[in-house]
């Protein structure tokens, strides 16, 4: 006969719900295979799905395992080998010219900021927002 869920194993229990691998497919059946191993037996589905906490773990990685389905079905793959290839080197160099506009952009950033506070603007000066526009004028 199996004994009650203690609040630990449904921890437990959640937490390998959520680390489920997205390349196996999640089902009761699988999960309540896979709690033998925290519970000590195989619980029923039903014993499972009674347990607000597990629910929802499961409904939260089920949608996280078909947002990624969905994401990766989406991605237009190369046609060929030297197709991925070439696309690798491009989006490279693309995020290594993002990286260098964006130090210059810190550079710059870190310039304004001690050339103002040379002429005596705080740094709350220059975080304070933008004035809203009046349009009614």
């Amino acid at each position: 006969m199996s004994s009650p869920i203690t609040k630990k194993q449904l921890n437990n229990l959640s937490e390998m719900i959520r680390e489920w691998p997205i390349e196996e497919k999640l089902k009761w059946s699988s999960i309540c295979e896979q709690a033998e191993g925290i519970l000590g037996y195989i619980p029923t589905r039903q014993a499972l799905s009674k347990k607000p906490i597990l629910v929802n773990a499961y409904k939260i990685r089920k949608s996280e395992i078909k947002s990624r389905l969905d994401t990766l079905v989406s991605v237009p793959s190369p046609k060929s080998m030297p197709a991925a290839i070439e696309q690798i080197v491009r989006l490279k160099q693309e995020n290594e010219r993002l990286k260098a506009e964006l130090n210059l952009m810190a550079e710059t950033a870190q310039r304004f900021i001690y050339n103002a506070s040379l002429h005596g603007l705080s740094k709350d000066k220059l975080m304070k927002p933008l004035p809203k526009i009046n349009r009614e004028k």
